[in-house]
């Protein structure tokens, strides 16, 4: 039959006498109490019963109990004398599941317990899921952030900053990117499919590709080894991307079935005409040398890889329109004019502000040629083209080193023709400022940028 605890409370037990009996006997156990505060101490019970002389005292019960933490989600059903509507309502709104009228009939009665005591399982079982699911999410995300590289990045003479936008379905976002002698790897890609597998795969896809660009740096033969890796772990699902080589100013490519960079001159931004290949994993295909191609990086451009939960929101919102051109057409409106530098962030910013929830995470690497640049973390500083820098810039760097709060801090400065800017991670910015009356400040979480006019600087 069935262990189900049932609290009955009331005033006049001999009322309910035949109701409790028929319970104990389709094999529910029944505790009886006088007054609603001795349910608290009771575990394990799945429906309520009150009933009580006075109409006013049993409502007292039902707002009691729907306010007490540990029985609030209890179903109740109220026993009455008389079905009045107006007593029913007030009785519904503060928060009864059902109502038994006298005299009880046996069925009725034993249907309507039984009803609520399952759909209260079911809630249970459903939010037990939830909590589950949610959990899953959360690692998966975790999962990812771990994988990736330092946001703020400069390799050899490329800098590079990123953000990892998620939502609440989780997918298989990844990039990196790191240079092997002479030569930059970038890339992103993306992991059809979402949870903890599709973040495990992402894990593989980064590992897979480091070890392969040690033993050649041939970017098909990079792509060949990866689509052989996990060819076996894939199953349905397959991966886009755009894997990228940058050796001086050549940028060598495959892209599989990936999103298009985006260029963008400081002004306007548009989609680079790319050459596109079969996405891995969706066919038993072997990329050759004639899938790269390649493009040149040009000093006074911006590039910008992503994937395509980017532009998910447009999907979502206008379906019937082209996605990508609603995407440019938010870039130029809202971004265009930000500080290069903070493109991802800026980007991410407006879109939770604009947009609130995403329907789909994405990822969003930035990058461009460095000519004097200068980068501080805990394990390395690097310069570029051996940057030049007076006194008073100096000075400020110097102070803002002075200033930091997170192991993992990071300052990159790009020297350009009229200004400075400054990235700074996990290191307060606030103390200079005063100091840089003519200068712009941008901050978003723990990433400020500082852009320092050098006209300016010198009056």
């Amino acid at each position: 039959m069935t262990n189900d605890r049932v609290a009955v409370i009331t005033d006049s037990v001999e009322v309910l006498e035949e109701l409790i009996q028929i319970l104990e006997f389709v094999g529910y156990e029944v505790n009886v109490y006088s007054v609603a505060n001795e349910v608290l101490s009771t575990d394990n019970v799945q429906s309520l019963i009150i009933y009580n002389k006075s109409l006013k005292i049993t409502q007292e019960m039902v707002r009691f109990i729907k306010t007490t933490g540990n029985v609030k989600d209890i179903p109740i059903i109220a026993v009455i004398n008389e079905k009045y509507y107006v007593t029913l309502l007030e009785l519904y709104q503060i928060g009864i599941s059902d109502y038994i009228e006298l005299p009880i009939i046996d069925v009725e009665a034993i249907s309507k317990i039984a009803l609520h005591i399952e759909l209260k399982k079911n809630r249970e079982k459903i939010e037990s899921l939830y909590k589950e699911l949610k959990d899953s999410l959360e690692l998966s995300t975790q999962l990812q952030k771990l994988m990736l590289p330092n946001s703020i990045a400069l390799e050899k003479d490329v800098w590079i900053t990123a953000n990892y936008m998620p939502s609440q379905i989780v997918g298989g976002d990844i990039y990196d990117y790191f240079s092997i002698g002479d030569d930059v790897y970038i890339y992103v890609a993306d992991i059809s499919g979402h949870g903890i597998q599709s973040a495990l795969l992402c894990s593989a896809v980064k590992s897979v590709i480091r070890s392969a660009a040690q033993r050649s740096s041939s970017v098909v033969d990079i792509v060949n080894e990866l689509s052989e890796s996990v060819k076996t772990v894939l199953g349905h699902n397959y991966i886009t991307g755009l894997f990228m080589k940058i050796t001086g100013n050549t940028v060598e490519y495959i892209d599989c079935g990936h999103p298009a960079i985006i260029e963008y001159d400081g002004k306007e931004f548009k989609v680079m005409d790319m050459k596109t290949v079969f996405p891995i994993g969706l066919f038993d295909y072997t990329y050759i040398e004639e899938d790269i191609d390649f493009f040149e990086l040009q000093a006074e451009k911006i590039y910008m890889a992503y994937s395509d939960g980017l532009y998910s929101i447009f999907e979502k919102l206008r379906p019937n329109e082209n996605s990508m051109n609603i995407l440019l057409d938010f870039l130029n409106k809202d971004i265009s004019g930000t500080i290069p530098e903070v493109l991802p962030q800026s980007i991410a910013a407006t879109m939770r502000r604009k947009y609130s929830e995403l329907p789909d995470d994405y990822s969003l690497v930035s990058f461009g040629k460095a000519t004097n640049s200068i980068y501080f973390s805990k394990s390395d500083t690097l310069d570029i083209m051996n940057l030049e820098i007076d006194r008073e810039i100096k000075v400020l760097l110097d102070e803002l080193l002075k200033n930091v709060y997170s192991d993992e801090y990071t300052l990159l400065v790009n020297d350009y023709d009229r200004y400075f800017t400054i990235l700074a991670k996990g290191i307060e910015t606030g103390k200079i400022l005063r100091k840089l009356p003519m200068s712009i400040a941008l901050s978003y979480h723990n990433i400020d940028c500082l852009k320092v006019f050098k006209q300016l600087k010198a009056n």
